[in-house]
């Protein structure tokens, strides 16, 4: 009687620990997403436009401003993808570059924008600068 107590016990512990054991098994999932964002279809997002998009929306730019910032990202796509490839820069290095970056686009967006689209390009700067 008492084997039997001792199996049905160690049976249910294995049972439980087996079950958390699964639930921990692959946390690297979440980790990368934002690194290997995918489009439609499971196809790489492109950053030009997911960056044309998000500045379609939030400064409701017209067909000539969307050409414009669409013609400023691309300009800069080789700087950005180098800087994202790159392995052998410190994190010091990395953030100097991409503010580098990001003062040419910015120099050359400004102009085309009206002065409501400036304001609330500013705050989407902040913003992006506080998180």
């Amino acid at each position: 009687m008492k084997s039997k107590v001792f199996y049905i016990a160690l049976f249910a512990a294995l049972l439980f620990t087996g079950v958390t054991a699964f639930a921990q098994m692959d946390r690297s999932v979440g980790q990368s997403q934002y690194k290997n964002a995918k489009g439609k279809k499971g196809k790489p997002a492109d950053f030009v436009q997911l960056t044309v998009d998000y500045y379609t929306k939030e400064l409701k730019l017209d067909d000539f401003q969307i050409a414009a910032v669409r013609e400023i990202m691309e300009d800069q796509r080789s700087a950005i993808t180098q800087l994202g490839e790159a392995k052998d820069i410190t994190d010091s290095e990395r953030k100097d570059k991409a503010n580098a970056i990001n003062d040419r686009i910015e120099t050359r967006i400004k102009p085309l924008l009206s002065e409501d689209q400036k304001k609330k390009y500013d705050e989407l700067q902040e913003k992006r600068k506080k998180s």
